[in-house]
């Protein structure tokens, strides 16, 4: 949110003709202190959300390592089954 000078001394001069001398810094004050919480909480929810995340990354890249790190069996392993279905006889 980005005021000019010119914007922020209107308001200014509005909310001190609205709330008067005296009422105007405990206006400023809460509304400062709710701008405040609600930073406060985005960076909250910011933060688990990322750790959230994270994890889930943590956890997928693991599977992944150990999904690529498991062996196996290729075509190309002799099984001890080649016998059964080849049907040449053994060797003499």
């Amino acid at each position: 949110m980005n005021l000019t000078p010119n914007e922020v001394l209107i308001i200014s001069f509005v909310a001190l003709v609205v709330l008067g001398p005296k009422h105007l810094p405990d206006a400023v004050r809460r509304v400062a202190k709710g701008f405040a919480d609600v930073r406060r909480f985005s960076a909250q929810i910011r933060s688990e959300l990322d750790h959230v995340v994270e994890g889930e990354v943590e956890r997928s890249h693991t599977e992944e390592l150990h999904r690529q790190s498991s062996p196996r069996p290729s075509a190309e392993t002799n099984t001890g089954n080649d016998r059964a279905i080849d049907k040449s006889p053994p060797p003499a």
